[in-house]
């Protein structure tokens, strides 16, 4: 088999191209594909990560575990959080081609249509409902539903819904949902309402592989085959090379990027761009470049002695992850995920299913199988759903009934804490208790000049107040679902739970257990300069011309779901703008 054609630091320093790609991750793959796609420009696209393709990569189980020491994955720590007593959180990211969507829960979800109507409504120009939705469709080859409407059948990229449950506490607890007046909900279905329980569509291809962006989008075929397309691992980017337009305005443009090796610093090297820049490196490393390249908060970037630019405050001031706050029972082992470590002879079987039945079994599917999503005005203060809900309420497509809690259902224990006999004697079960639109955000700083340095992140989680009012909700309702399983006999013990629920008790426990979900945001938001944005409505960064960011970083405000989905759509999106500009 031959290797995937990644071209080195030597062979491109120096040579121009049309258009450059800064972070080969889930947006930049996406990007790539569709700017070499007819011949006419010359694309490289750089990532700081190498070329991930093991077996063990492909496996959506096994590929999920990010806290494997051979994951492809950066890990730090945030800044000690206010909102959390001083605790730090355990930050992660992708890093290889294709970047998170190489390790990440594999869930396909776009949120609900009401969410793009508000971006709209909000002044988002070209981004409501009716624009982004032949968008997702676009990319998208759903296996599952692809007869249904709004679902795409010609994308490349995979995703299905896997129907059979293997976690026995995963199937009690969507029984539990519908006796509490919470129906089933198809993923993904742009009409249905904002109160349901859903199997979920996850980014797993027809052979049960993990389809990463990279995988259907750069795959080594379209690679090898497209001579003006070329993609180069093992690359930092240190800084963009901006320059006034002329000497006698302050108008500036990129015209190329600083490059080192990422595995030798002494290493240097510059390329040079033609059309545009676009930055793809995520919500932590988009932002980490504009402000090592001069492009920021004037206050900050003078206080590290970078030379000021572009004075943009938005920069790194709006970021925005979802709250995320396990609840822990004991369940047997063989109802766990951790059954894959306790039992040798399990594990030996389950690895046989998959690789001799089609991908059957645990391991072709993702950690996360079924969710409940809802609003959480129609849950009253004790977690039930209300008796009297006006139809309106459930309209999925008005922008004030976006959802704004989700609850898990994970047959393992997603936190990096120790429980004595945890994968021996017992297994975890948890209820991942999330808010999806906090009104907390902090931001991101640099730590020093150094791009090798990781930045200071301070999520702000829990900073708001107001978010403990959906987050209190949902723990009583992931509390109240418990009761239910236990009162069919099932053996749910429990492992980290609150003492009782009333809000003091449950805000406390909010602030020991809360975790990141791993979802960061909206650093370099889209909006007007002056509401601290840093795109326009057509990704361009205010003030620096031929420069554009297409990832997580400009989301307006954080969307309700996982976000690899909208992530691929701003990149379609990207492609569209720059291709019509021609």
């Amino acid at each position: 088999m031959c290797s995937y054609p990644s071209k080195s630091l030597n062979s491109i320093a120096s040579k121009s191209y049309d258009y450059i790609i800064v972070g080969g991750g889930t947006a930049g793959c996406v990007l790539a594909d569709r700017l070499s796609t007819h011949g006419v420009n010359s694309v490289l696209l750089i990532e700081r990560g190498p070329v991930v393709d093991s077996w063990a990569s492909r496996v959506p189980l096994i590929s999920s575990n990010f806290q494997d020491a051979k994951s492809p994955a950066y890990t730090f720590n945030s800044v000690p959080l206010p909102g959390l007593g001083g605790r730090s959180l355990a930050l992660v990211g992708g890093k290889a081609l294709g970047g998170t969507s190489k390790l990440n829960g594999l869930i396909y979800s776009r949120s609900v249509p009401g969410e793009y109507n508000a971006w709209e409504s909000d002044g988002r120009v070209g981004w409501g409902w009716k624009h982004v939705e032949r968008v997702f469709e676009k990319s998208e080859n759903c296996l599952s539903f692809g007869g249904s409407p709004g679902r795409g059948t010609h994308g490349p990229w995979q995703n299905q819904t896997i129907e059979e449950i293997h976690f026995k506490p995963v199937q009690l607890n969507v029984d539990a949902a519908s006796s509490m007046g919470i129906p089933q909900s198809k993923s993904n279905d742009p009409d249905a309402s904002v109160l349901g329980w859903s199997l979920l569509d996850a980014t797993i291809d027809q052979q049960k592989h993990r389809c990463s962006t990279d995988t259907a989008f750069l795959p080594k075929s379209i690679v090898s085959r497209r001579k003006n397309l070329s993609v180069s691992t093992g690359a930092i980017v240190t800084s963009l090379d901006i320059e006034p337009v002329t000497a006698e305005t302050d108008i500036l443009r990129v015209v190329g990027l600083h490059l080192e090796d990422d595995s030798d610093s002494k290493k240097r090297y510059h390329v040079s761009c033609v059309k545009e820049v676009i930055l793809c490196a995520g919500a932590i490393g988009t932002s980490q470049l504009l402000l090592l390249s001069g492009v920021g908060p004037q206050e900050h970037l003078t206080t590290l002695g970078i030379p000021v630019l572009k004075h943009l405050p938005g920069v790194g001031a709006h970021l925005q992850d979802h709250i995320s706050v396990p609840i822990l029972f004991k369940v047997p082992i063989t109802d766990s995920i951790e059954l894959l470590m306790g039992k040798p002879i399990t594990a030996i079987k389950e690895f046989l299913k998959y690789l001799f039945l089609n991908g059957k079994g645990i391991l072709g599917q993702q950690v996360q199988h079924a969710n409940i999503i809802l609003r959480s005005n129609l849950l009253d203060d004790h977690g039930q759903v209300r008796k009297h809900i006006d139809r309106s309420e459930l309209d999925s497509h008005l922008a004030h009934n976006i959802p704004d809690i989700e609850v898990m259902f994970l047959p393992v224990n997603p936190t990096d804490r120790k429980f004595d006999g945890l994968a021996k004697a017992y297994g975890a079960f948890s209820y991942l208790c999330t808010v999806l639109k906090p009104k907390s955000f902090g931001s991101l700083r640099l730590a020093s000049s150094d791009p090798r340095q990781q930045p200071l992140c301070d999520l702000g989680t829990l900073s708001d107040p107001e978010d403990f009012l959906p987050l209190r909700k949902a723990l009583r309702l992931a509390l109240l679902l418990s009761e239910k399983l236990r009162n069919t006999g099932y053996p749910l013990q429990d492992l980290s739970v609150p003492h009782d629920q009333s809000d003091a008790i449950l805000d406390s426990f909010a602030k020991e257990n809360a975790m990141s979900t791993y979802h960061y945001s909206s650093t370099c938001r889209m909006d007007t300069e002056d509401r601290f944005g840093v795109v326009d409505d057509e990704l361009r960064v205010h003030g620096v011309a031929g420069l554009r960011i297409a990832d997580a970083s400009v989301f307006p405000q954080i969307p309700a779901c996982h976000l690899q989905a909208p992530v691929v759509m701003v990149a379609e999106r990207c492609a569209e703008f720059l291709l019509k500009s021609e």
